[in-house]
């Protein structure tokens, strides 16, 4: 019965050990999906945004179509730097 008993002790430290094994390359896998994962909910959320909001969408459109295109690049020049200025100075916006 001693040498059964041993056996068995021996095959559950070999499977737990096995297991952790497989829960180290599950975290890894998991680790790699999580960013991908991340844009795609990112991709999600913006085409729900613009499915709610069709008429902010389309009015922001057509104002920048009334300007001429080098007028727009400094309009929009000037937003990103405003945005990424706000976004560092008071941490409003998330950067996630």
């Amino acid at each position: 019965m001693n040498h059964k008993l041993r056996h068995l002790a021996h095959q559950q430290a070999k499977l737990q050990a096995e297991a952790a094994r497989q829960r180290e390359d599950l975290t890894i896998h998991a680790a790699e999906w999580h960013t991908r994962l991340t844009w795609v909910d990112r991709g999600l959320a913006l085409t729900r945004f613009v499915k709610n909001n069709p008429g902010m969408i389309l009015g922001a459109g057509a104002l920048f179509a009334m300007f001429t295109p080098f007028k727009a690049a400094r309009i929009l020049l000037g937003s990103w730097a405003t945005l990424k200025g706000v976004r560092n100075i008071s941490g409003l916006f998330s950067k996630d």
